[in-house]
């Protein structure tokens, strides 16, 4: 069993180094946002300006990459760095469907992730020995949590991209009035 994790975490790590496309487009849909998105507001669409939209000093950035298809992949950036840690447990696809007027912005389940959690609850199971190992799943569910929010974070910054704005004139008058109010 360890050897078929440790396999699996290897095989996933490559294909999301490779950016496969089918691997971000295959697994359990963990999140989901759809965002309409009308044909006259698809054209301020700038899917490639998303890894500069949802920057975060907090956490380690995520990654944006366009797959041939026109969607956007992205995951947890592998760069080694000080910010914060968690266990990553999603990676995620941005898409344009056209006939639906809208933007889907999905989740997917690393499958590392789940395996990890079934072989602990399997473990403790069978082995009661290995019933400390079940303290693991909490680090899970606060990666996931934490996740959740990265995601959320992925579906805003679709949203202000379709949002309506005003001219620049009027948006430079607005910042020019709120500097100039104490």
């Amino acid at each position: 069993m360890a050897l078929a994790l440790i396999a699996l975490l290897l095989i996933e790590v490559v294909l999301q180094l490779a950016w496969v496309p089918w691997y971000f487009g295959v697994g359990i849909v963990a999140f989901t946002a759809r965002v309409p998105a009308p044909a006259a507001l698809r054209s301020r669409l700038a899917l490639n300006a998303l890894e500069r939209d949802v920057t975060n000093k907090t956490w380690l950035p995520l990654v944006f990459r366009p797959l041939p298809d026109g969607r956007i992949a992205f995951r947890e950036s592998f760069f080694i760095s000080f910010a914060r840690r968690y266990y990553p447990v999603m990676r995620g696809l941005v898409a344009v469907d056209t006939r639906r007027n809208e933007v889907r912005v999905v989740g997917l389940d690393n499958w590392n992730a789940l395996l990890i959690t079934l072989a602990i609850l399997l473990a403790s199971a069978m082995i009661p020995r290995a019933a400390p190992m079940l303290l693991m799943l909490p680090v899970f569910v606060v990666s996931y949590l934490i996740q959740r929010r990265r995601f959320t974070a992925v579906a805003d910054a679709v949203r202000a991209q379709l949002a309506e704005v005003d001219s620049v004139e009027v948006l430079m008058a607005r910042r020019m009035q709120a500097r100039s109010t104490p």
